[in-house]
């Protein structure tokens, strides 16, 4: 099904609204790959929204794959960069893709909105089913450290979109971001408002379930891609893992 105009706008919207988060990303896993001599012809980005990130790795030579559990943002990202491919997918952790990869990523704390950890289970067996062999996944998550203890109210604004944040921790183990958008519709401005619960879980859980999924050479590294001496008191943890 086809997305139509007002969720194509407020893709265009999100894209403009956009910091440096991703293609730092990217470039950070570029320099990766050439300092460990692993080179990179095939990326997949699990949850590519407007493939930000993809478009980076797709300008260094990088054949680029991506899946969304949103159609408009899949709609929007194919008039963008029409030299890509692009799957929709039920469920995060589902991979409706054919073939493998020399890399697959998961971007900007997408898994953390998996509220059960089977389902962090089942995309870690995926991610390495998919994998070419000493093949690299690399993914962010929001730790326990930094959803147990958020709470924030944030306001920021652009031409293309005005954004109000809530955030409230402390629920079981589940923080609810409420977010409150105002798009500048054509002559007009459109309020929608968009409720997601990220989910937190120990660190040494998903160090050992990316263990059993079949990777090894797990590192645990910060936002440079140094590797982390206390993860337990980081906000944000990056992940590169290869497949055995």
């Amino acid at each position: 099904m086809e997305s139509n105009q007002l969720d194509l706008d407020f893709a265009k919207a999100w894209d403009n609204n956009q910091g440096s988060f991703s293609s730092q990303v990217a470039k950070n896993i570029i320099n990766f790959s050439q300092v460990q001599d692993h080179p990179i012809k095939t990326a997949l980005d699990i949850c590519c929204g407007t493939s930000n990130f993809l478009r980076v790795l797709n300008d260094n030579g990088i054949e680029c794959s991506g899946t969304e559990i949103d159609q408009s943002m899949i709609d929007y990202s194919s008039q963008k960069y029409p030299n890509m491919k692009y799957y929709l997918s039920k469920d995060i952790y589902e991979l409706p893709v054919k073939g493998k990869f020399n890399l697959i990523t998961c971007n900007h704390d997408m898994i953390n909105y998996m509220e059960n950890f089977d389902e962090w289970k089942m995309l870690f067996k995926n991610v390495e089913k998919h994998l070419d062999k000493n093949g690299i996944f690399v993914f962010d998550f929001y730790t326990k450290n930094k959803l147990k203890n958020w709470s924030e109210t944030s306001f920021t604004s652009s031409n293309w979109l005005d954004c109000l944040m809530t955030v409230k921790s402390g629920i079981y183990d589940k923080t609810v971001l409420t977010y409150t958008y105002y798009i500048n519709y054509q002559d007009y401005m459109i309020k929608t408002k968009n409720i997601v619960v990220e989910c937190y879980y120990e660190n040494k859980d998903i160090m050992e379930a990316l263990n059993k999924a079949g990777f090894r050479n797990v590192m645990f590294v910060d936002e440079n891609f140094n590797p982390v001496e206390n993860a337990e008191t980081m906000d944000r943890i990056h992940v590169i893992a290869m497949r055995k």
